[in-house]
């Protein structure tokens, strides 16, 4: 919720901002957008568990309030919907019709480090974003010059070595 809160503020993100999140998991920060900050919310990712398990939360979150036939959840001011998609198809799936769609905000949060293709990523992102839209991005990356005893602390609890 921290890293939420410390995104919003630092994008300057207006309330009732159309946003995809990009790399969603079960949706926490999708609905936490849409309820918080009255934003419409569309969130992908690849996974068709995640997907489902994010429109169960969301279902029991909106107490049932569904917006259309698209899956769409009212969450206060705003709305969520989910859909498993490859983040590398994202361009082509928003752009072609019927589902031309442009938002305002394009985030993504801790998924960037799972993409093969980050020019891809950015490409499309800007294929998707208004005029004025905004990018918001937070990972961690992995420095090239890390000294060994900065690995050991940092990097090998993270990938279990």
């Amino acid at each position: 919720m921290q890293l939420i809160e410390l995104l919003l503020e630092r994008s300057a993100l207006p309330n009732g901002s159309t946003v995809l999140d990009v790399g969603c998991g079960i949706g926490g920060t999708s609905r936490h957008l849409a309820k918080d900050n009255g934003c419409n919310v569309t969130g992908v990712t690849i996974s068709g568990k995640q997907v489902d398990i994010a429109k169960r939360l969301t279902l029991e979150a909106s107490g049932g309030l569904q917006v259309d036939q698209k899956e769409t959840f009212k969450l206060g001011d705003g709305s969520v919907r989910f859909i498993e998609l490859d983040a590398e198809k994202m361009g082509e799936f928003f752009i072609k019709e019927p589902n031309v769609a442009k938002f305002d905000c394009v985030w993504i949060s801790e998924a960037m480090s799972h993409l093969p293709n980050k020019p891809l990523f950015f490409q499309n992102a800007a294929k998707l974003l208004n005029p004025g839209g905004k990018l918001v991005v937070a990972d961690w990356f992995k420095s090239e010059d890390l000294t060994e005893e900065q690995f050991k602390a940092d990097i090998s609890p993270i990938e279990g070595l």
